[in-house]
């Protein structure tokens, strides 16, 4: 089954870890993300001005992706979904 989720916020981020879990049954799991990075800690990004790096703020760890095998495409924005055609 394809699987594609759309965003990579925190929330979106959390739905990925848990169905990469599942990833072995089959899944094919694929992430849009208008940004140009992983999912981050917005709720902490104000201490990026005190010093903290965009990686610091990363919710992924290296690898994950990789590891998962998902595929992560950034500064993909979705205009449209098209329910009857799947």
């Amino acid at each position: 089954m394809k699987i594609i989720v759309i965003g990579h916020g925190m929330v979106g981020h959390k739905l990925v870890e848990c169905l990469a879990q599942d990833a072995a049954h089959g899944l094919d799991i694929t992430v849009l993300c208008e940004e140009p990075r992983p999912a981050y800690d917005r709720v902490h990004l104000s201490e990026f001005f005190s010093g903290k790096s965009a990686d610091d703020l990363s919710l992924v760890e290296p690898g994950f992706f990789e590891r998962q095998n998902v595929l992560l495409k950034l500064n993909a924005k979705a205009v449209s979904i098209d329910r009857a055609a799947r």
